[in-house]
């Protein structure tokens, strides 16, 4: 079987797209993953790069981000050693680089046996978080010089939606092939809204340029059938904390303890909605179509959204629930409480028809084609 490593300078446990990749190649090619833990994924070999941090060392390393020494930066980085220590001698076929920051990695590594390279850019990198002023001060044009001078050398490259993929033809005159965050589908019962509640349920990362507490302040405006779960998880609790404390003003809004990320879709079938008002605060926001709104789709719920054009389509075309006119908190309460009973279970029959068509099943084949392609 032809060798395929996959690299990502991630948590390889809880990294969806990442660990889709795995689970469906695996059964084609024998796959060598290389991150920071372990996904524990049977017959798949893993090689950890994470370094120890250390914050004075990371600080002091910026400062060659400060005066443009980019390639400085790039290979003194402790993970890129260590990954270059561990893989210089190790044959591949093919490298899948997941996200910039690993690509010139790969080009690297590839050079001993001419090894091919798909670089899944994920999303747009170059305005990753071009709402914070430090970003932009030390990653923006680093993050633009890697695309510039790398992204070409690629054999194949990916991205998440149609919106991201036009950008970086527009800017960099690249064309990447969209491989959207689809998930796995789920054989699952429809869960009928048939109660006087109507269970929300938002889930995901708590990061202060999401503007989660917008879907907090919305409940004081939904009538009296509206309940709200929020299943979050943080690397810092400073704005998790904020929010844990917004939500004990109301009795409508409750913080759940989350599941694991392979029980999302199961634990999340037995609400009626599942929403999301992502205020576009930087061009990945904007365009972002993320995993949780396929996972609502396996998992049956009806679907609240605001006017996010990659995700309004995705529902709009499927008839899958409604996108308010704005990302104000109140307008979203005024289209949620218009809702019905029978067009909340008209929807979630619609996302059963949908799930069938937008899973993950569909991407991989196409990913797996195109690998084909490459190392036939």
């Amino acid at each position: 079987m032809k060798q395929l490593t996959i690299i990502s300078l991630s948590n390889l446990k809880k990294d969806p797209r990442v660990k889709r990749q795995i689970n469906y190649l695996k059964s084609f090619y024998t796959i060598r993953c290389v991150g920071f833990t372990d996904p524990e994924i049977d017959e798949v070999e893993f090689i950890d790069v994470s370094i120890p941090f250390n914050k004075l060392k990371l600080a002091f390393s910026y400062l060659n981000l400060l005066v443009g020494r980019y390639k400085q930066f790039y290979w003194k980085q402790k993970e890129i050693q260590s990954a270059l220590k561990q893989l210089k001698d190790l044959q591949s076929d093919l490298f899948i680089a997941n996200d910039i920051d690993v690509l010139p990695l790969c080009l690297e590594l590839s050079k001993s046996n001419a090894a091919k390279i798909i670089f899944d850019a994920h999303e747009f990198s170059p305005l990753e978080h071009n709402d914070s002023f430090l970003w932009r001060l030390l990653f923006k044009k680093y993050k633009t010089n890697l695309i510039k001078k790398y992204a070409s050398k690629a054999n194949l490259m990916l991205t998440v939606c149609d919106g991201i993929a036009e950008k970086y033809t527009a800017d960099f005159g690249l064309h990447p092939i969209v491989i959207t965050n689809a998930s796995d589908y789920v054989e699952i019962s429809i869960k009928q809204a048939t109660s006087d509640k109507i269970r929300l349920i938002h889930h995901g990362i708590a990061m202060p340029t999401r503007k989660i507490e917008n879907m907090i302040e919305m409940m004081d405006f939904v009538d009296n059938r509206f309940e709200l779960d929020l299943m979050l998880v943080y690397s810092k609790s400073n704005y998790y904390n904020k929010l844990n404390a917004l939500a004990k003003n109301r009795k409508n809004v409750n913080f759940i303890t989350p599941v694991a990320s392979d029980d999302i879709i199961k634990f999340t079938s037995n609400y009626d909605l599942g929403i999301y008002i992502l205020e576009p605060t930087n061009l990945n926001n904007h365009f972002a179509l993320p995993n949780k709104l396929f996972e609502f789709i396996q998992a049956r719920l009806a679907i609240a959204i605001g006017p996010s054009p990659e995700m309004s389509k995705i529902v709009k075309e499927n008839d899958l629930g409604i996108v308010a006119l704005d990302f104000n908190p109140k307008t979203m309460a005024d289209a949620l409480n218009l809702l019905t009973h029978n067009e909340i279970n008209q929807f979630k029959e619609n996302a059963a028809n949908a799930a069938k068509r937008l899973n993950s099943e569909v991407n991989m084949q196409l990913l797996k084609k195109e690998i084909d392609q490459l190392i036939s």
